[in-house]
């Protein structure tokens, strides 16, 4: 924590990926609007969500381990407003099946916070077979003038052959229905990463 203050006070516009992540969010998000966050971990990127959609949006939470879960939950409990508090879905299991429920063409985002989980098992990552499935499925859930968020971590075992993956999935989309965008430090070894997808509001 004390590193990441250091860092706020030597570069004020960003110094994450999830920073750059959150500004794109509020661009895009609107009120009442349904988004869905693949991988909820401690419930970070969750609240921001909720508070972003508002009392009559709707949030889809999702992870695979049910540590996450329940921090998620005891975590909005303790941060977000009641008055202001969306419909809220947990999800508990791998990202690459969403809840059948959700329609297609319905999300205005889908957020990815891919790696592990903080303070959690290291062992216990992300894999790049189940997150391409999950990417497809998202495609066809997103809105026109939706977006796919995936913050990336190719520091950790495993991270580097996802990001790459991910890539490579990304570059193979049609022009004309996805933009696509890849955000790096270029002076910062394994830094972290942003990719989004953006579908075309004629898709």
């Amino acid at each position: 924590m004390a590193r990441l203050v250091r860092m706020r006070n030597q570069f004020s516009l960003f110094q994450s990926p999830l920073d750059l992540a959150h500004g794109y969010w509020k661009q895009v998000v609107k009120k009442g609007d349904i988004v869905v966050d693949a991988t909820c971990g401690n419930g970070h990127d969750t609240l921001l969500l909720a508070n972003l959609v508002g009392s009559a949006g709707s949030i889809i939470a999702c992870d695979v381990q049910s540590q996450a879960v329940q921090s998620t939950t005891e975590y909005l409990s303790a941060n977000l407003q009641k008055s202001d508090t969306p419909k809220i879905e947990f999800a508990l299991g791998c990202h690459s099946r969403f809840p059948e429920q959700i329609n297609l063409g319905s999300v205005r985002l889908v957020v990815y916070n891919l790696g592990y989980l903080p303070r959690g098992d290291k062992a216990l990552i992300t894999k790049t077979e189940t997150t391409l499935k999950s990417l497809s499925h998202a495609m066809e859930i997103v809105m026109p003038g939706g977006v796919i968020s995936i913050s990336c971590y190719p520091g950790h075992e495993g991270g580097d052959k996802e990001e790459q993956a991910i890539i490579s999935f990304a570059e193979s989309l049609s022009k004309e229905v996805w933009s696509c965008c890849y955000h790096r430090w270029l002076n910062r070894k394994n830094s972290p990463t942003l990719i989004l997808l953006q579908k075309g509001l004629l898709a």
